[in-house]
């Protein structure tokens, strides 16, 4: 067959929904609680827009999602049917075995310091945030030639949400964190503790109670154990 393995087992039928290209990334955004297009973009930066605009018509049509008018705004909200939640064990499953058994495959092309901002966005615990807005600036060194651009980005962290921007907000700054790209990946995957970054260069410069409880609010400051480092899953 064209489009599949030619066979009736639920294995193989499963698969020609799963295992298309970029079907579990958008998933796991999905499951992280990105709702619009931007966002799950954002999520997987290097997939273009036309291709993920392709494979969420197909999932839409699979069952997977659902795709809804936005209520006041422009432009649709996606949500996962029951059908679509069924994988939700699976990616899960998908990302444990990585983190065990897939560490080594990482290489400095694959270390994308706009998809790890987004990530600490989705990992933040905004009820652990104070009542102000608190603006960091990060700086990394050892960026990949193609993402440059992204070398020098910002977080802004506030109870009402958590914004990632790739330009200076204009607000400002409680926070300079400076680390090569690669060291903080290491703290962001539970590799390397976030102390034991700083003996490989990692830095961070302002208010001194706010730095002492940035690894907290952007929940680096102990192992993830089981949990995933990119999604929270319930059970």
């Amino acid at each position: 067959m064209k489009n599949g393995y030619g066979q009736f087992c639920p294995i193989a039928k499963a698969a020609e929904v799963f295992a298309t290209r970029w079907t579990p990334l958008v998933l796991r955004e999905l499951m992280s609680g990105a709702t619009t297009f931007n966002d799950i973009h954002h999520g997987v930066p290097v997939m273009s827009r036309a291709l993920l605009a392709e494979r969420l018509r197909q999932m839409e049509t699979e069952g997977l999602l659902t795709r809804r008018v936005r209520t006041g705004r422009r432009g649709h909200e996606y949500h996962l049917t029951t059908a679509g939640e069924g994988f939700r064990a699976i990616v899960a499953a998908l990302g444990q075995w990585g983190m065990a058994h897939a560490r080594k495959r990482i290489n400095a092309d694959d270390l994308d310091p706009g998809m790890l901002m987004w990530a600490l966005r989705v990992r933040t615990d905004p009820a652990a945030l104070p009542d102000e807005r608190v603006v960091v600036r990060f700086e990394f060194t050892g960026v990949p030639m193609n993402r440059t651009r992204f070398k020098v980005m910002w977080l802004v962290l506030e109870r009402a949400g958590v914004d990632v921007c790739a330009k200076d907000p204009g607000y400002q700054i409680d926070l300079v964190v400076r680390s090569s790209i690669a060291t903080f990946v290491q703290v962001f995957l539970g590799n390397i503790t976030w102390k034991s970054a700083t003996l490989r260069g990692l830095s961070i410069e302002g208010d001194r109670k706010k730095l002492k409880q940035l690894p907290i609010w952007l929940r680096l400051d102990k192992a993830l154990g089981s949990e995933l480092p990119f999604v929270h899953y319930t059970a």
